[in-house]
């Protein structure tokens, strides 16, 4: 297959590029919001809107359990307790090796912006090529995330992170400080709604959380949209071998797991 046959045949992929760059940056860099607990869930609220937002434009029913399976895999998502235990930790180190802490950031986030890109992006193609019957489910969502794992591990090369690790780099002081400029969401009460135990609470937070995100993307100016623009270009040439092999594996892995479901641990 030639290169301009891969582009045409990726293009259902470039209506959500942008979104799905700035939100993987967005929740990479959530995490580094000093209040405990709060960093996870806000990473995993911004995933679950772009997982949503793909879904909804290609008309797949999408529900929390098949977003939780999507986002954690097999894996449980993790405890408060532990959160709040890892969320201190972080802070103590802060204090004496703030340094080496953010040259650290600025490569961690890198890497997770980057993978949350590639799972985003699998996941639209999906939508788009591969789903059938009604919507997903948590067991779906769970073998849908292990076949993109599969895809990924199997696949030689790697998509560059210094892709996402130029956009991060200029502010990885901020990184570690985590700017409300990212999100501008602090005087409208979304960070008390988000602790919140009520989901009434959550599903207006959530939902403030989508408008300042696309507000952010949006404006010309904001950290958010400055770094997406960096990633979209280097992304916008025709050929990246990389990411073409890894959707030629992940359909292949997933057709033969959808032929042999015994066989993937159905």
């Amino acid at each position: 297959m030639t290169s301009r046959e891969l582009t045409i045949r990726r293009d259902h992929l470039i209506h959500h590029r942008r979104m799905i760059i700035g939100r993987s940056i967005a929740a990479s860099i959530a995490g580094a919001l000093p209040v405990p607990v709060l960093d996870t869930r806000l990473s995993f609220l911004i995933q679950r809107s772009t997982l949503r937002q793909i879904a909804r434009s290609s008309q797949v029913d999408f529900d929390e359990a098949a977003a939780e399976s999507l986002i954690y895999g097999r894996v449980e998502p993790p405890k408060l307790v532990e959160l709040a235990g890892q969320t201190l930790a972080f802070r103590v180190l802060a204090r004496t090796w703030r340094k080496a802490l953010m040259a650290y950031m600025a490569v961690r986030r890198a890497r997770v912006a980057s993978r949350n890109f590639l799972l985003a992006t699998l996941f639209d193609h999906y939508c788009a090529k591969l789903h059938v019957g009604l919507g997903l489910d948590a067991a779906l969502g769970a073998e849908l995330r292990a076949a993109m794992d599969e895809a990924m591990a199997c696949t030689p090369g790697g998509l560059s992170q210094r892709m996402f690790r130029r956009a991060l780099s200029a502010t990885a002081r901020a990184t570690v400080r985590a700017p409300l400029e990212l999100l501008d969401m602090a005087s409208r009460g979304v960070v008390r709604k988000l602790l919140s135990s009520r989901s009434s609470d959550e599903i207006e937070a959530a939902a403030e959380i989508e408008t300042q995100l696309d507000h952010q993307l949006r404006s010309k100016k904001s950290f958010l949209a400055r770094a997406a623009t960096a990633v979209e270009l280097q992304l916008s040439v025709d050929e990246n071998p990389y990411l073409d092999l890894l959707i030629e594996n992940f359909e292949r892995i997933w057709r033969e797991r959808r032929e042999n479901p015994h066989e993937s641990g159905e």
